[in-house]
């Protein structure tokens, strides 16, 4: 007898049930990811959930330019906050290590060379880029 006959059953008989069970977890894995769709009722003590509104990220300020943002994001995520103070060479140099995108080396370029920036906050008005304020 193989590893894949029964003493009761054939071997096409073992592989029509397997293929049987194998089609019932399939539709009962289908199941459970339609019910994980639903959205689960509040409990009584618990308040109706809320969307957020849309186009709204976090603190973003209304009518912000997406742009402007994902270039400031990108350009901090190349700095170190503990690279400052820093002047134009070293921001570039850093940059340079950190393989940023020639858009970034190109905009940091445009800064003063005798100019130190104390923080990241400085360079970016220095640049014309927006500083968000949180709110105390």
């Amino acid at each position: 007898m193989t590893e894949q006959e029964s003493g009761t059953h054939g071997a096409r008989q073992d592989d029509a049930l397997k293929r049987e069970v194998h089609s019932e977890l399939q539709a009962k894995r289908a199941t459970r990811a339609e019910e994980w769709l639903e959205p689960e009722a509040p409990g009584e003590d618990e308040p109706e959930a809320t969307w957020a509104p849309t186009g709204r990220p976090g603190a973003t300020p209304p009518d912000e330019d997406w742009e402007t943002i994902e270039l400031r994001s990108a350009l901090a995520a190349h700095l170190e906050r503990a690279g400052f103070p820093a002047d134009r060479q070293k921001l570039l140099d850093t940059l340079t290590s950190h393989q940023a995108e020639q858009r970034l080396l190109n905009l940091v370029s445009t800064v003063p060379d005798d100019v130190t920036f104390a923080s990241f906050g400085e360079l970016a008005r220095a640049l014309g880029l927006p500083v968000e304020h949180r709110p105390a």
